[in-house]
């Protein structure tokens, strides 16, 4: 199995970065690279394959877990009660309007290419055609820097609406199995909501109080909330609905903390790791392409594009959202989800479907992915055009910026920060609040003290949890539109990182702002200021400087020091 692993890695690596240069989404390469060692290596590998995909699993856990950190309901309810029943409803809606339409074409004895044959498959299909790729979509518009424009929050807070639902659905599948009647549907429910308060309490009661006793060592922290997304999924497990409901509660209730986001940053490669073994082993377990299973995904590929703009875009149009809001949400939402391929097993088991309509989902998902990696790289483009045939109202306002990044929820106000909060770092805002009282405002601390917290507050400052030696902290938390970066703590002191290091990452990722960092010897400024900092302030120069002159003061005679004072 680990030699199965060490082939998948490789062959994805090699494919990702060759699919990279005409700008195809990674999940594509993954999917492709499986493909070709299911028909190369299979023999080589054997039985190791099914081992590697119930390991692979774990990407759908940790993906549910992350979401949950990140979810935030306040931000969907702060567009306004008729946009927030639109981004909400948007996938039972499309899941019921599909089931209809399967539902009516059946008692016409009517089938067509891409949709269930039998009624029992019509849940599995609806699902596929009404749930959107969360990865997929939240990377192609992370890219273009489009995640914080309207139309770009609009789409990922929907894209969290529908994992919700897509859980719920795998749930319900799951709980069909083995001929469970309603009243074990009833008992898993109840099961799953006494986990979810247990789990809410246990975070309020214990749990918060571990992350803060271990606030001084960002890895313990990360590696308990790992054990705690599986504990969740454990125990949802256990009731009979599926592991990835329980690591989205577990998500949700870490979320409320602190130290979310530094629990976000350190888990988010190990999720896009197993996500990748996730789908490479889904490409292995595909069977060969037939043009029946070609020409069926082509169909259900166009019903998911007809179902975006014919359902989704009118109930945001009627949400007052505007045509251009509308038209790009539905576009950048148009192909299938991750989460549908969770249904295929679930479904053959069953028999709901056959074999050839789970390779007509799978294959519905890659071509779908790869025509929506150019509709969201022309979305805006795509809406104008549409707008402009209907008759709507074409205003840009809502089109974001080229090159403007994106920034951490609820960072954007500020635009100096101060990268760890030490003896120097409390001086200085001492200082700058009897001197420069304006820039308190603009100011923010990130650092793993969370006893440091509150006093950073009654300064005026904004402060967040985080290891400044995390790039991905360092994004969580607004760096990419800082204009000045401040270290005012020496190599002696950091830990995990030096001001080199540092200024290294922050020119990755700010690459305009202006970095202020801290030596100990002439050397050592002299070395930071080659690396890119705008300047590095040496303590034991600036001390020597402070000194002499207080010792210069000290020995002019007493008759000059007079003469000096009355002039």
């Amino acid at each position: 199995m680990v030699t199965a692993i060490q082939v998948s890695i490789i062959a994805a690596s090699v494919l990702a970065v060759s699919l990279h240069r005409i700008r195809q989404p990674s999940l594509v390469a993954f999917i492709a690279a499986g493909l070709l060692l299911g028909a190369v290596t299979r023999p080589f590998i054997g039985d190791s394959i099914h081992g590697m995909e119930r390991i692979s699993h774990l990407g759908l856990i940790l993906l549910l877990f992350v979401i949950g950190l990140e979810l935030d309901l306040r931000k969907v309810l702060g567009l306004g009660k008729a946009p927030a029943a639109a981004i909400l409803l948007q996938g039972p809606i499309a899941i019921a309007a599909v089931w209809g339409l399967q539902a009516f074409l059946h008692r016409l004895d009517v089938h067509i290419p891409g949709l269930a044959g039998r009624p029992e498959g019509h849940l599995i299909f609806a699902a596929a055609a009404a749930l959107s790729s969360t990865a997929v979509v939240v990377r192609l518009l992370g890219d273009k820097f489009d995640l914080t424009s309207q139309a770009g929050r609009v789409t990922v807070l929907t894209l969290i609406a529908q994992d919700i639902w897509a859980v719920m659905v795998l749930s319900y599948m799951s709980s069909q199995g083995d001929d469970k009647g309603p009243l074990t549907i009833v008992l898993s429910m109840c099961g799953g909501l006494v986990a979810t308060v247990a789990m809410v309490w246990v975070t309020r009661r214990l749990l918060s109080r571990v992350m803060r006793f271990l606030a001084a060592a960002p890895d313990l922290i990360a590696m308990s909330a790992l054990a705690w997304c599986f504990i969740g999924s454990a125990a949802f497990g256990a009731t009979g609905l599926s592991a990835e409901m329980g690591a989205l509660v577990a998500g949700l209730t870490i979320g409320s903390l602190p130290q979310a986001g530094e629990v976000l940053s350190k888990v988010s490669n190990l999720r896009d790791f197993f996500m990748a073994l996730f789908f490479v082993a889904l490409g292995m377990s595909l069977p060969p392409p037939s043009l029946s299973a070609i020409v069926g995904a082509c169909v259900l590929t166009a019903i998911v594009f007809l179902a975006r703009f014919l359902l989704f875009a009118p109930t945001l149009l009627a949400a007052r959202m505007g045509g251009i809001v509308s038209l790009t949400a539905a576009t950048n939402l148009a192909q299938l989800s991750e989460f549908t391929l969770l249904l295929l097993p679930v479904g053959v088991a069953s028999g709901a479907i056959n074999r050839e309509e789970a390779s007509v989902i799978s294959y519905a998902l890659m071509l779908s992915l790869v025509l929506s990696s150019f509709a969201i790289r022309f979305n805006y483009s795509i809406a104008r055009s549409i707008a402009r045939r209907l008759g709507m109202n074409t205003d840009t306002a809502v089109v974001p910026q080229a090159g403007h990044a994106q920034v951490g929820a609820g960072h954007a106000s500020a635009d100096i920060y101060l990268l760890g909060y030490h003896v120097n770092a409390e001086t200085l805002i001492c200082r700058i609040k009897r001197c420069r009282p304006d820039l308190l405002s603009r100011m923010m601390a990130i650092d793993y003290n969370l006893a440091n917290h509150e006093r950073i507050r009654r300064h005026g400052l904004k402060v967040m949890y985080g290891d400044i030696s995390n790039l991905e902290t360092l994004r969580h938390a607004g760096i990419p539109n800082a204009k000045v970066l401040v270290i005012t703590i020496a190599n002696t002191f950091l830990r995990g990182t030096t001001n080199e290091r540092l200024i290294d990452s922050l020119r990755s990722i700010a690459p305009e702002a202006r970095i202020i960092c801290t030596s100990v010897h002439e050397e050592e400024t002299a070395g930071q200021i080659a690396r890119g900092a705008f300047q590095s302030i040496c303590e034991p120069a600036e001390t020597a400087q402070a000194y002499l002159s207080a010792i210069d003061q000290a020995i002019v005679p007493e008759g000059i020091r007079e003469a000096a004072s009355r002039v």
